[in-house]
């Protein structure tokens, strides 16, 4: 089923048209509620939290929402969040669940527009947890000596950052995708997803902190970098940015350079192993948006099966759809919308990508930052249920 979310910038301007601010101010209704868990007796938030974030309290993507209830920034701020913690994500689902009882009393339901409709009355379980019980007084000769902090051994530097549980098995971190695991691991995202299919789920985009996944092999790291006094290695032949030589050393022959690991490699779109279906009314596509099409549905886990829209007469740009420059990946889950637009980014000269639009939002560079663009007044036109991407005329 279709996930069609509002724009949510919209919803942000309307809770700052209701929310009275002052210079030095408090925001009205921070002392209402006497303590966090007050907030999760009214509403069972858990089935919302389940549909914006997979029941993840402490989500950051980097799509602009945080926290199990994906708040905007701005609305987290102008409802108190703020309060407790800089973003969302950062605040327990106690707090997050007291500010969305606020936003709920401003906006109401609409404020989740897809989601709200798992609204419940009740207590949030998740936010009771995070609401410690206050510790029974012990005696002063009872009271537990402070835990020293362990000392940091060679071993636990070396290995720091690479989440392998050993034993060929890797447990998942935040920012981690499929795809970025089964690269690190010298295997393709498809053989990584079917082998832990009973853990991830039937959808391949959606991986959470803390899974363990079976993998074929270990993480490949990159090697330290040489001391300052090695000499460079000499470039190869037709090395980008290199047009002669380095000097080599009087006295030795400069050593052969090791190949780098999978894992250090620059980004470079992977081939496409599958020919996209795309959908076109005034004939075919461009080469180049061919190629990219196959390229996502080769590449990106989940994007095999989804519609392609391609040439069409009407349409804003008419550089884009009516001259076969243009796709529409239509998607029924942001998170595969997320995955597709960021493999456009990352893959954006190899893919001959021009901009990006998603989710009421342009990109016009892979080092640039999304811009919000004007509410076209749908969940389709405003880019929430596809992502449209446009490529370079050749």
């Amino acid at each position: 089923m279709s996930k069609h979310r509002a724009p949510r910038y919209v919803r942000t301007k309307k809770a700052l048209a209701r929310v009275p601010v002052a210079t030095g101010a408090t925001v009205v209704g921070l002392g209402v509620l006497t303590s966090p868990a007050q907030a999760s007796t009214t509403h069972d938030w858990t089935g919302v939290a389940a549909c914006e974030s997979g029941g993840d309290w402490s989500i950051n993507t980097g799509n602009g929402y945080f926290g199990g209830l994906q708040f905007s920034q701005s609305t987290w701020a102008a409802f108190g969040g703020t309060a407790f913690a800089p973003r969302a994500d950062l605040a327990t689902p106690a707090q997050q669940v007291e500010t969305a009882e606020k936003v709920l009393a401003g906006q109401g339901v609409g404020a989740w527009p897809t989601c709200g409709k798992r609204l419940t009355d009740g207590t949030t379980p998740a936010a009771l947890a995070s609401t410690p019980a206050p510790a029974p007084e012990q005696p002063a000769a009872e009271q537990p000596a402070p835990a020293q902090p362990a000392a940091e051994t060679a071993e636990t530097a070396e290995t720091y950052g690479r989440h392998a549980a050993g034993g060929g098995d890797y447990t998942v971190r935040r920012g981690d995708t499929v795809a970025k695991i089964a690269a690190a691991h010298g295997e393709r995202w498809r053989e990584l997803y079917q082998r832990n299919l009973d853990v991830i789920g039937s959808n391949p985009n959606r991986i959470l902190p803390g899974q363990v996944l079976e993998v074929a092999g270990d993480e490949q790291v990159a090697p330290a970098p040489a001391p300052a006094s090695a000499p460079a290695p000499a470039p190869e032949s037709g090395t980008v940015g290199n047009s002669a030589p380095a000097p080599q050393a009087a006295t030795a022959p400069a050593p052969e350079a090791a190949p780098a690991p999978v894992a250090a490699a620059a980004p470079v779109a992977a081939p496409a192993t599958a020919v996209a279906k795309i959908t076109n009314s005034a004939g075919a596509v461009k080469p180049q948006a061919q190629a990219a099409a196959d390229a996502v549905v080769s590449n990106v886990p989940g994007a095999a099966g989804i519609t392609i829209g391609g040439t069409r007469a009407s349409a804003v740009d008419p550089h884009g759809h009516p001259s076969g420059l243009a796709l529409d990946y239509m998607v029924a889950d942001a998170g595969l919308g997320d995955a597709i637009a960021q493999y456009q980014i990352e893959h954006w000269d190899e893919l001959g990508v021009e901009y990006v639009i998603w989710q009421q939002r342009i990109l016009t560079s892979p080092t640039g930052s999304w811009k919000a663009m004007e509410d076209r007044g749908s969940a389709t036109a405003n880019h929430f249920d596809h992502v449209h991407v446009n490529y370079r005329a050749a």
